[in-house]
């Protein structure tokens, strides 16, 4: 297997984890009334942790104080990523439609090619059009699968901003931090920065005010909320950027709003129809363009054919 299809593997398996992240949250907040602050500190604080520990066993004290070196790097990642985007995520959950924040926040891998031709990549035309007919599809599966809103938003301009805030933050979280990946490995890249962004949420969890014991349900669930789709799909995500460029790894989170479809339709009984069929097609024919590999032309600017 080439270094390419390496990562996108690596890509598309963090994409599906993230995918399982809807269904348990769900649980948590709706069924279980946990504080979504307290919920994201516990997922990325334990997470972070996890994923030191595995670091620390497999690679040694040296590999992981190597960190110290980029202090300010890797708060800044943490700022941007696990705390920024969970903090605009839930702001925007509050004054918008889900079907209005998914599709906004989905929309990421968009920023991440425009970041991405700032920090030297190339796009070909092929890949563009990938990244707008997999939004689209996106788009499809979202609306269709979208249940019906109890109470109409209260602020859809300021809702929506948020959303786009939090797919500005994970953008430059994926593009930006490709240059500290390749320097410092992307299993403690991403270990350092989610044990950041956890101990960010950490201190707004306990500023709201909704931190409380948990019972044995809800410890397996963040458990695996903190394992999973966080230690071990970051690492992922991270590693996927020591072998493919930004770019190319944005669109493979697409097939996250289709996992958590299917498993709502799995677990929760939701109903999906034919337009998801549809959706999916579209989705996955944008994410095979705009994750091909580029080929090697010299070419005078950086969206080149």
């Amino acid at each position: 297997m080439s270094s390419h299809l390496r990562g996108l593997a690596y890509g598309l398996t963090a994409s599906f984890l993230w995918g399982t992240v809807f269904v348990v949250a769900r649980y948590l907040v709706d069924v279980r009334q946990l504080d979504p602050y307290y919920m994201a500190a516990l997922r990325f604080g334990v997470g972070g942790l996890f994923a030191l520990g595995w670091v620390w066993v497999q690679l040694g004290t040296e590999k992981v104080l190597a960190a110290r070196s980029f202090t300010w790097p890797i708060l800044a990642l943490a700022a941007v990523g696990p705390f920024g985007l969970g903090v605009f995520v839930f702001i925007s959950a509050q004054y918008t439609t889900s079907i209005n924040s998914s599709l906004i926040v989905n929309s990421n891998a968009i920023f991440i090619a425009l970041f991405a031709l700032l920090i030297g990549e190339r796009m070909n035309w092929l890949r563009f059009s990938g990244l707008w007919i997999g939004l689209v599809g996106c788009g499809i599966v979202i609306f269709s699968a979208a249940p019906e809103q109890p109470l109409p938003p209260s602020n859809n301009l300021l809702g929506g901003m948020a959303a786009l805030g939090g797919a500005v933050c994970w953008a430059a979280y994926t593009a930006f931090g490709k240059g500290l990946v390749r320097r410092l490995g992307g299993e403690v890249a991403s270990a350092w920065c989610i044990l950041g962004g956890g101990l960010m949420l950490a201190v707004l969890a306990v500023l709201q005010g909704g931190v409380r014991p948990l019972t044995g349900l809800e410890l397996l669930a963040v458990a695996y909320m903190a394992i999973g789709p966080t230690a071990i799909a970051m690492g992922l995500w991270y590693k996927a950027l020591e072998l493919v460029d930004s770019s190319a790894l944005g669109p493979s989170q697409y097939i996250a709003p289709l996992v958590s479809v299917i498993l709502g339709w799995l677990l929760l009984c939701e109903p999906i129809g034919p337009s998801f069929v549809v959706g999916c097609t579209v989705t996955l024919l944008g994410v095979y363009m705009a994750t091909r590999p580029l080929k090697q032309t010299v070419c005078r600017n950086r969206l080149c054919r």
